[in-house]
């Protein structure tokens, strides 16, 4: 189970970084428009959850089986997440 969180943080990571590149690495993304509150609260949310999924990856961590599952579900809805976006704003 080790090896199957690693593999699903090592994907979270990457999802995570290139959801939050897409949207605020453009400066006339939609994001940038919100009310303050609201951007810098999906920012923090986004930087925490890569940044948490990256210390998983550097610390090798054995959570019980549940976090693994949900691990392994979070990994497929964030790169669907990414791939969806991608395709519906960049063509």
């Amino acid at each position: 189970m080790v090896w199957v969180n690693l593999v699903c943080n090592i994907l979270l990571t990457a999802s995570g970084a290139s959801f939050y590149l897409m949207l605020y690495g453009n400066s006339s993304s939609v994001v940038h428009k919100w009310p303050l509150v609201h951007h810098w609260s999906l920012r923090i949310g986004l930087s925490a959850f890569v940044a948490g999924a990256f210390l998983n990856v550097l610390t090798l961590s054995d959570p019980p089986i549940t976090e693994v599952l949900m691990n392994v579900g979070l990994a497929l809805i964030f790169i669907w997440g990414v791939t969806f976006h991608y395709r519906k704003f960049n063509g």
